[in-house]
């Protein structure tokens, strides 16, 4: 046969094949044969049923909100960035009047949760003032500062931004230009921009709104430069906006996403501040101009590690949403000479499911890496040198998964936008403009190559100390055992099955960790040339061990969240708020294994595993999100999105997505009629 009959035939079958849209059947019987409880489990995911109730209210509250939310016959996608800039401080002006009626402070958390999963500009904007903004008054302001200055951030009397990166640098914080200079006479520091490089560059609400910022200044008292300190500097008047003087701000213009966020650049041309405006828990100036400096350097970029472990927040609203439209339009799409839903081919099936657990993931391990950072700090009141000895190994934690993760996530959005076909290229279904707003958190709080590359240096130093003879502490505490680990010459696991216990995938990696180094810093110390130079040749090396490390400590900690969390809920009777314990430990098994497939190649180059296991790991890692396909509606659905947040009619709650994305693009301007091009 021909190929042009070859292509008829196909024509003609899938023609024979294809009925009418039976979505709304399709996402029922997936969700009635679901393994474990859909309600007890959003539960869980929310914080528990009160939690969920209150979030549920939260939606009813702003659903029909037109300050709120955009209403029909309007659509989100089609703002304009004016519109969307305007419609973003209207939703700020409306939570800043819902936020003086509303007594109870769940209720408050649960309207800004809403809000932020609604729109990742107005999440960014909240996220600029309350977190970066007044976390850094919080991290570095003294008791009377904080007196002064709180109250007027949480009742919004002051809007903040955080401005730390210019125009000429970015990750080299220690190369930051912007000068603080100190002026005896007059009891004040000015604020300079001393070249164009020192511009302060995608600053966060600086373009329009905020009325200060927290700047990140060169410190220079008598002559003499006390490095970088932060600074309380007001930018626009607080009543009738104008900028203040010496200031000068502008938008930086069109962007890949976030349209309804005003970044913007900023120069300091002898802007005034009051002494007491540098924040000074750690450091301080006296009327006399000495300068008392911080117990050590690294307490300046504390700011940084709460920024990056939040991330895991963002990514699992952004990820889930992606995820979600596309993991139900897998169920209601079908294709093929039988017409089968495309969630069943194993291609497609494969290609989502690590996403899914990953959201899983970061669920039960963030709070970990959030408390353990609250204790070092103890919520700004930290003992300085506990701090000190504890502040790298957080720093390292909290830089590798800020990298690793969005590195991964930018992965999985592309791999949810390929699996809606050409429909996830329109902008109605949500994923593009997902995937444009995702771009800056791969750069935006450090780049990820440097974090990776700080992450990496911090284990290379942690081995060396080590085989001197020392104590590695925290995340990589197994480097106390390296011998043990380099002993092993090969992988003794002969059963396949044994693959699917997470423990095991973990053991791999953690060797494949190890003996990696071994085998970097023996090639380093064998160099003839400068540490600096031997470590830039074995840069992506490095930045590749640094993240195996990044995934399998993340696949640690879920196991043992999971195994405090099945002894957590034996002891406990409220059956319908309980997470689904053996649905968990599956997905611990697909991200143990998803991790190890990934990185398997460092093991079989050493001969540590053979290519018979290797083929048994693919074997069982496919098996593994196969199992799990029958789940995947429940386990979506268990993040609790409504179809308002997410905003796709392909990712339709009812499965009934075909009318409604019909009736979307008829609702659109300029569907019907001749366009204006046309005159």
């Amino acid at each position: 046969m021909s190929s042009a009959a070859n292509r008829l035939e196909a024509i003609k079958n899938q023609v024979l094949y294809s009925g009418p849209a039976t979505g709304k059947e399709d996402i029922a019987r997936e969700r009635a044969n679901t393994s474990f409880d859909i309600d007890a489990m959003k539960n869980y995911w929310a914080g528990g049923a009160e939690a969920y109730d209150t979030l549920q209210k939260a939606y009813a509250l702003i659903k029909d909100d037109p300050e709120m939310i955009v209403q029909a016959p309007r659509n989100f996608h089609e703002l304009t960035r004016d519109e969307h800039r305007e419609f973003t401080m209207g939703q700020i002006y409306r939570t800043i009047q819902l936020t003086k009626d509303i007594k109870d402070p769940k209720m408050l958390d649960a309207l800004r949760t809403a809000m932020i999963q609604y729109s990742e500009s107005f999440s960014m904007r909240f996220y600029v003032h309350e977190f970066l903004f007044k976390g850094a008054l919080n991290m570095f302001g003294t008791d009377e500062q904080k007196a002064e200055w709180l109250p007027k951030i949480e009742k919004c009397q002051v809007l903040g931004c955080f401005a730390m990166t210019e125009l000429g640098h970015s990750s080299f914080l220690r190369g930051l230009e912007t000068r603080a200079t100190f002026d005896a006479e007059r009891d004040e520091f000015v604020i300079e921009s001393p070249t164009v490089t020192a511009t302060k560059w995608w600053i966060g609400m600086a373009a329009h709104t905020a009325t200060h910022t927290v700047a990140l200044c060169q410190t220079y008292i008598h002559g003499k430069n006390h490095g970088i300190n932060w600074f309380i500097v007001p930018l626009h008047d607080r009543v009738n906006g104008d900028l203040v003087p010496g200031v000068v701000t502008g938008d930086i213009g069109a962007k890949y996403g976030r349209a309804g966020l005003d970044n913007g650049w900023i120069q300091f041309r002898g802007v005034r501040v009051p002494r007491t405006n540098i924040l000074g828990k750690w450091v301080s100036v006296t009327r006399d101009g000495t300068f008392n400096p911080a117990p050590n350097p690294a307490v300046m970029y504390g700011t940084l590690i709460p920024e990056r472990l939040s991330i895991t927040t963002g990514c699992r609203i952004m990820m889930g949403q992606a995820l979600l439209i596309a993991s139900r339009y897998g169920v209601v799409r079908r294709q093929g000479a039988k017409n089968q839903q495309i969630m069943d081919y194993q291609s497609h099936c494969v290609n989502l499911m690590p996403g899914i657990a990953f959201q899983y993931v970061l669920r039960l391990t963030e709070q970990v890496f959030q408390d353990q950072f609250q204790n070092l700090t103890s919520n700004g009141k930290m003992d300085p040198k506990q701090y000190l000895e504890n502040v790298g190994d957080m720093h390292a934690v909290s830089a590798s998964i800020k990298a690793a993760c969005t590195w991964f996530g930018s992965d999985v959005l592309e791999s949810c936008r390929r699996a809606c076909g050409g429909h996830a290229y329109s902008a109605y279904n949500s994923i593009g403009g997902i995937i444009q707003d995702w771009g800056v958190v791969t750069t935006g709080a450090g780049d990820n190559v440097v974090l990776l590359q700080q992450t990496g240096k911090y284990m290379l130093y942690g081995f060396k100390e080590v085989v001197e003879g020392r104590k590695a502490r925290g995340s990589i505490d197994f480097l106390n055992n390296y011998s043990e680990w380099l002993a092993q010459d090969t992988c003794k696991v002969d059963d396949e099955r044994d693959w699917l216990h997470p423990s095991v995938a973990a053991d791999v990696l953690t060797w494949i960790i190890v003996k990696q180094l071994e085998v970097v810093a023996t090639t380093i110390a064998g160099s003839q040339d400068s540490f600096q130079e031997a470590f830039n040749q074995n840069m992506l090396h490095i930045v590749r061990i640094a993240e195996v490390q990044c995934f399998t400590h993340l696949l640690k900690t879920f196991i043992t969240a999971i195994d405090d969390l099945e002894k957590q809920q034996k002891g406990s009777s409220n059956k319908f708020e309980h997470a689904d314990i053996p649905t968990l430990k599956k997905l611990a098994s697909l991200w143990g294994l998803h991790v190890l497939f990934k990185y398997m190649d460092f093991a079989t180059m050493e001969g540590y595993l053979t290519a018979s296991q290797a083929r048994s790991i693919q074997s069982q890692y496919y098996k593994i999100c196969m199992e799990l396909r029958k789940d995947v509606i429940g386990l979506t659905d268990a993040w609790g999105v409504p179809d308002f947040i997410h905003k796709a009619p392909i990712g339709k709650y009812d499965g009934d997505i075909y009318p409604e994305y019909l009736k979307t693009l008829v609702d659109a301007p300029g569907c019907f009629g001749p366009p204006p091009y046309h005159s």
